[in-house]
């Protein structure tokens, strides 16, 4: 190759002393100049020695130039794999506080969200003061964990570690990541403290808040349940306009419920799951109920006018009692039951009046307005059999007194004895507070007598006041027993 010189020339003209050299060279070098073998070819570690000794000679003069060629970094290699590794050292600290901190940003931030929508549920289920005093807390403190985050997003700006750096730098990126990490979970500690003061009121806005799905869709199902129910009697002919009505009304509500609790609230959505979900259980049951309703309305009907007109014949027999009364006893003894016949005309023309409204109500499917009637007329007749009772036993009453008043007189003397005896019991005498009231019962029994030897006795006043007597008999006896009993 032009340029280079040519091995025979280099051994025909001897350069001059070289330079000195490494050590290591040299002593290559000098292991070149002792081989004597001649046309010989010496392999060395870094170099080759071909012909002659002479030539040999040149070659060892090359060998510093050959050498680096040949192995490239072969010297400089040694001095830089320590640095290398400094350098690589430090980039992983950096990439491992990297990590960290990015791990510490993600569980500040996750705090951070789950808490605000703990305190939104808070305040749409328990809407209040407290409510309101812990949002505005938790606003400083999302401030403070803005600031914390803001910093760190800096620090990772600040030092990107995907380019190459010097092991200062990376050692600057980490110190400054670990201080960016301490502080995302010094506030992440804080979030937490402050989340565990509000841990029974989030729990309580939570159950609430799950209950909200099934309650809502307990209020759909039952609403669904009654309007299939009243359809199904409509069909029937059994429901009127007033059992569409309330279908109508339990629809609307259940379209207010639908909007929620944007619009109500959680509590409210509640209160109106509930209030729907009753009002619909009750118009199912009414529904359900009809055709059983139908069948009890039209027996009533029949028997309740059946019970009228015997009402009405029985009436009949109140004017001969009443005319024996005032021939054989002073007014005294029938005048507070003298318009009974009238009561009873009066109650009878109540009743079959309701009856007859009841069979038109039952007729356009209103059946409740027909069980009410019903009621109302099923009263009248009691009234009425009262009245007649009452006129029919005054008259057996005062007939047995006037026939044999003693026969009253010893039913009551009895009475009052036996109270006596129970006042006494195994003591001598009975106790104060029971012989005053039977010492006062015995005298009124003694007075008994009077005034039936008169032309015209009243006998009904006779009967009042034994009666009387005997009622009063009757409360000393059971005080008796109450207090022995407690005692």
């Amino acid at each position: 190759m032009a340029g280079r010189p040519h091995l025979d020339t280099l051994s025909r003209h001897p350069s001059p002393t070289p330079p000195p050299r490494p050590h290591h060279l040299r002593s290559l070098a000098s292991q070149t100049w002792e081989d004597e073998v001649g046309n010989a070819q010496t392999v060395t570690g870094v170099g080759v020695a071909l012909g002659s000794g002479r030539r040999r000679v040149g070659v060892a003069v090359w060998l510093p130039v050959l050498v680096p060629l040949l192995v490239p970094g072969a010297f400089g290699g040694g001095e830089s794999r320590p640095w290398r590794r400094r350098r690589e050292a430090a980039r992983a600290g950096a990439v491992a506080a990297r990590e960290a901190a990015g791990e510490a940003f993600l569980r500040l931030d996750t705090a951070q969200r789950d808490l605000r929508i703990s305190l939104e549920t808070v305040r749409a289920v328990e809407p209040s003061d407290q409510t309101d005093a812990a949002l505005r807390r938790f606003d400083a403190l999302s401030e403070t964990v803005d600031e914390a985050s803001a910093a760190y997003i800096a620090t990772m700006d600040r030092h990107p570690l995907d380019v190459d750096a010097e092991s200062a730098d990376y050692e600057a990126a980490r110190r400054d990541l670990d201080a960016a990490a301490r502080r995302l979970d010094e506030v992440g500690k804080e979030l937490e403290r402050f989340a565990g003061t509000l841990g029974p009121t989030i729990a309580r806005a939570d159950a609430a808040l799950s209950q909200l799905p099934p309650k809502t869709e307990q209020a759909r199902q039952a609403a669904r349940a009654a309007a299939d129910a009243v359809r199904t009697a409509g069909q029937q002919g059994l429901a009127g306009p007033a059992l569409d009505q309330r279908l109508a009304a339990l629809l609307a509500a259940l379209a207010d419920l639908e909007k929620g609790a944007a619009v109500h609230g959680v509590a409210g959505t509640l209160t109106r799951a509930a209030q729907v979900t009753e009002t619909a259980h009750a118009l199912y049951e009414e529904a359900e109920r009809l055709p059983r309703l139908r069948d009890d309305v039209t027996k009533r009907l029949s028997s309740l006018r059946t019970r009228a007109q015997a009402v009405a014949s029985r009436a009949d027999n109140l004017e001969p009692a009443l005319h024996r009364l005032r021939r054989d006893y002073s007014a005294a003894c029938w005048t507070d039951i003298a318009d009974a016949p009238q009561k009873v005309t009066q109650a009878v023309a109540v009743a079959e009046a309701r009856i007859d409204e009841a069979g038109q109500a039952a007729g356009r499917q209103e059946w409740a307005d027909a069980v009410s009637r019903l009621a109302t007329a099923r009263a009248a007749l009691n009234q009425a059999d009262e009245a007649m009772a009452a006129v029919h036993d005054r008259l057996r009453d005062l007939d047995a007194a006037a026939a044999d008043p003693e026969a009253e007189v010893q039913r009551t003397r009895f009475a009052v004895r036996d109270a006596q005896r129970l006042a006494v019991g195994d003591r001598a005498v009975a106790e104060e507070r029971y012989a005053r009231r039977l010492d006062a019962l015995v005298f009124r029994l003694d007075k008994l007598r009077d005034g039936l030897d008169a032309p015209h006795p009243d006998w009904w006043q006779f009967l009042s006041e034994a009666r009387a007597i005997r009622a009063e008999v009757a409360g000393v006896v059971q005080q008796i027993r109450d207090d022995r009993a407690g005692a």
